[in-house]
């Protein structure tokens, strides 16, 4: 999937600085055509995980992506969207046969749900496969793992994917409640990681309370150093890379996270170096806790790119800049040391 989501996420992130400096207006027809062209990938990622995981596990492409589409049927979408907007006759689940409930849940744009649900059904498939007589397979054997694949992924596996992302968002704020500095230590620690899993989206609802409640908000920068850390580790892999085609893809894929879309560094090149991924999660961390330590903190939601940094003009604007100084230096630094005997083996 790496073509599809570093082309939209450099789309993504351009967009976004167009916005940023006022080049474009934000509610303007052209954004929202350009954004829909770079949002497309990344709203419906569970068909081209699927998809993909699907090649992983060994199991039928087009019955991973069928699994996907019902957790991406609009019933279901439509049904969750009622319930967060506290429409009039919403419901938090859905039954079968009044005895099986299915949460309510909008998947788009997860990643942990469909994956484990591709996971299972490729168990399934072999289970199935097995007990089926000759003659039933090419029939029963895709319908009766279909049925079964989606049902485990409605009533288990999906939900259990958001709930664990709730389960961070809580664990955050409990982080907040010991220590600033604390809590961007380990949420710049833990931040690459929910990205790469399809968590982080449960961090947004706290920033966007944040601002309610408050008026400023204190995890978002956080976000930006994490982000500007995993640019940093793919800028290092970019340098170190012999292979013509690699580097044009990690250049595309590092720029992508300076610009605040860093699913394309994180899935095309850092879950294929550890050691640069492990250097990107530390540099995160410590960039995350000493902007938390001198009480950085933003005033509006605003895309986590190199192009927000006007928004952090103000008393804690020099911090800011040092911090995503020191999450660019550090990741790329570690990184050089870490991999770059991988990378010149692999060349």
């Amino acid at each position: 999937i790496v073509p599809a989501i570093a082309g939209a996420g450099m789309i993504k992130g351009l967009l976004a600085g167009l916005v940023a400096l006022k080049v474009v207006s934000a509610k303007s027809d052209t954004v929202v055509i350009i954004d829909l062209i770079a949002s497309g990938v990344f709203y419906f990622l569970p068909f081209f995980l699927a998809v993909s995981a699907a090649r992983i596990f060994k199991v039928n492409e087009y019955l991973a992506a069928a699994v996907a589409a019902c957790l991406m049927y609009p019933s279901l979408i439509d049904a969750a969207k009622a319930l967060a907007t506290h429409q009039e006759g919403a419901v938090s689940a859905l039954w079968l046969l009044n005895a099986i409930p299915v949460s309510v849940f909008n998947y788009s744009a997860s990643v942990i749900p469909v994956i484990f649900s591709v996971l299972a059904l490729s168990y399934i498939y072999r289970w199935v496969d097995r007990i089926m007589p000759d003659v039933l397979k090419t029939v029963f054997t895709p319908t009766l793992t279909l049925f079964i694949g989606a049902l485990a992924a409605l009533v288990v596996i999906g939900p259990t994917g958001i709930w664990l992302g709730k389960g961070l968002a809580l664990f955050i704020e409990g982080l907040f409640s010991v220590s600033a500095s604390f809590a961007g230590l380990i949420v710049g620690a833990i931040r690459p990681v929910a990205v790469l899993t399809g968590m982080h989206h449960a961090m947004t609802p706290i920033a966007l309370q944040n601002f309610s409640d408050r008026g400023y908000d204190m995890l978002m920068p956080m976000m930006f150093m994490a982000n500007m850390a995993i640019a940093g580790s793919t800028f290092a892999i970019w340098r170190l890379s012999k292979e013509r085609q690699e580097k044009t893809v990690t250049l595309s894929a590092a720029i992508s996270a300076l610009l605040g879309i860093t699913e394309p560094a994180l899935f095309g090149v850092l879950t294929r170096y550890k050691k640069a991924f492990i250097a990107g999660t530390i540099a995160s961390s410590l960039a995350s806790a000493f902007i938390a330590f001198f009480g950085v903190r933003l005033y509006g939601y605003i895309l986590s790119s190199i192009f927000s940094l006007p928004a952090y003009i103000g008393p804690y604007f020099i911090f800011a800049l040092a911090g995503v100084v020191m999450a660019l230096v550090i990741s790329f630094v570690l990184t050089t040391l870490l991999v770059g005997k991988e990378v010149s083996e692999q060349a």
